[in-house]
C-alpha cells in the first residue's frame, strides 16, 4: 500500500480521501469477495475500510441530521429501482472490460453501513423506509438470481462465439454462473438484513424481559394513573404494530433469499462450492426467531414457520453445514423447553430425514448424568430430549 504522510503535507488531505475511496472501490468490486464479518464494527477495518458516516454527512443540528439520513435512504431506493429494471444485467461485464459503474459501489455500501449501524436511533418512519429498502434489495437480487434472462443468454452467446466446449447455448444452460460482483452484492445485502433482524430480535427479547419485571411491580402499586397509562399504551401499541410489520417483512425477504440460494446453487456458486458464511446467515437469524416462538401467537409474530423453512433450505442445499445446524439445534433444546416440537417439525421438512438421523446420533452422545444440574433458571437440558423424541 501507498500512504501519504498527512503530517508533512497538510494540503494533501483531499488527495488522501480520494485515494481511500478509489482503493476501497477496487477492493469491493474486484477479485476479492465480500467476506462476512464477525461483527458490524469490523466493516471499519480492512478490507472494507468504511467510515462511521460518509464524508458529506451533515449533523450540525437535528434537521440536518435527519435530512442526511433521508439522502442515504434515497440513494438506496434509487439503486433498488435500477436493480428491478435491469436485473442481472447490472452485474455482467464483457471480458476485457472494467466495471467503472458498479451497482454495489462503495457509496452504496457506506450508506447501508451508516443506516444499519444507527438503525436503533432512527425515527420510526425513517427506520421503516430503511427496512423496506433493504427487503426490496434482497427480493430484487433473489429474483435476478432466479430469472437471469438476457444475462444468461448473452454469456452463452459469448461462450459460443469464443469456441468454448461444454457450455450450453441457451437460456436454460445449467453451466451459467453469475459474476463475482453479484455474489458480493448478495452477500452484502443479506448481511445487512441479518444485522437489522438481529438488532430487532435482541431488542424485542430485552423488551419482554423488562416488561415482565415492570408488570409484576406495577400490579402492587395501585390504579391511580389510568388515563396517562391508557394514552401511553396507545403509542406503545402503534410501535408494536410497526415492529411486527418490519419483522414480518424482514423474515419474508430472508426466506426468499434462502430459497433462491438453495434452488439455484449451481448458478450462484462456481462448481457448486458454497460460501458457508453467506449461506449460513439465514440459519443464524432463524435460531433467534425460534427462541421467541414460545407459543402460537409468539410463533406467528416471530415468523417461526419462515425460520423453519430457512433452516430446511440451508440443510438441503449445503450439507457441509449439517454439523453446525445440528450443534445449534441441540443447544436450543438444552436451553428452551418449547423448542422440541419445532425441531421435530423441522426434521420432517428436511429432505431424506438426514437431520433427524444426525440429531439422534448427537443425542446418543449426551451425558445424562448432568440432567439434574441447575442451569440458572432455564431448562435443565436433558429433560427436553424426551419430548423431542416423542414428537419426532
Amino acid at each position: 500500500r501507498r500512504y501519504i504522510p498527512i503530517e508533512r503535507q497538510p494540503r494533501t488531505l483531499c488527495i488522501t480521501i480520494e485515494y481511500h475511496r478509489r482503493t476501497t472501490t477496487e477492493a469491493m468490486s474486484g477479485n476479492p469477495t465480500f467476506p462476512i464479518p464477525a461483527s458490524l464494527q469490523e466493516l471499519e477495518s480492512a478490507p472494507y475500510n468504511l467510515l462511521p458516516y460518509p464524508n458529506d454527512f451533515e449533523d450540525d443540528d437535528e434537521a440536518a441530521r435527519a435530512e442526511s439520513f433521508h439522502k442515504l435512504i434515497r440513494l438506496i431506493e434509487a439503486g433498488n429501482r435500477s436493480l428491478i429494471s435491469n436485473g442481472l444485467g447490472l452485474f455482467e461485464v464483457a471480458d476485457g472490460e472494467e466495471d467503472f459503474d458498479a451497482w454495489n459501489d462503495t457509496e452504496r455500501i457506506q450508506a447501508l453501513y451508516t443506516l444499519v449501524r444507527k438503525s436503533d436511533s432512527l425515527a420510526p418512519a425513517t427506520r421503516s423506509r430503511l427496512v423496506k429498502a433493504l427487503c426490496d434489495a434482497v427480493h430484487g437480487l433473489s429474483e435476478a438470481l432466479a430469472n437471469p434472462g438476457a444475462a444468461m443468454t448473452q454469456q452463452a452467446q459469448q461462450s459460443n462465439d469464443g469456441g468454448e466446449e461444454g457450455v450450453g447455448g441457451g437460456p436454460n444452460s445449467s453451466s451459467f454462473v453469475v459474476s463475482q460482483s453479484f455474489r458480493d452484492a448478495l452477500a452484502c445485502h443479506i448481511y445487512m438484513l441479518f444485522t437489522v433482524m438481529f438488532l430487532t430480535e435482541s431488542k424485542e427479547k430485552l423488551g419482554k424481559s423488562l416488561n415482565a419485571g415492570t408488570s409484576s411491580s406495577s400490579s402492587s402499586s395501585g390504579r391511580g394513573k389510568s388515563k396517562s397509562k391508557s394514552s401511553k399504551s396507545k403509542g406503545q401499541n402503534a410501535d408494536v404494530e410497526d415492529v411486527a410489520a418490519s419483522r414480518a417483512a424482514c423474515a419474508e425477504a430472508m426466506h426468499h433469499a434462502s430459497l433462491a440460494m438453495s434452488e439455484h446453487k449451481s448458478r450462484l456458486w462456481r462448481r457448486g462450492v458454497v460460501d458457508e458464511a453467506v449461506v449460513g446467515l439465514p440459519c443464524r437469524i432463524a435460531y433467534q426467531m425460534l427462541e421467541s416462538s414460545t407459543g402460537v401467537m409468539a410463533r406467528k409474530a416471530s415468523s417461526g414457520d419462515a425460520a423453519l423453512q430457512m433452516i430446511a433450505a440451508t440443510v438441503d442445499s449445503a450439507p457441509c453445514l449439517l454439523n453446525t445446524v445440528v450443534a445449534a439445534l441441540v443447544d436450543l433444546l438444552h436451553t428452551y423447553d418449547h423448542i422440541a416440537p419445532l425441531v421435530a417439525e423441522l426434521c420432517c421438512i428436511v429432505n431424506e430425514q438426514v437431520l433427524a438421523t444426525e440429531l439422534l446420533r448427537e443425542i446418543g452422545r449426551l451425558d445424562t448424568t448432568e440432567g439434574s444440574n441447575d442451569t440458572g433458571g432455564k431448562a435443565s437440558g436433558i429433560k427436553n430430549i424426551a419430548p423431542f423424541i416423542s414428537e419426532l
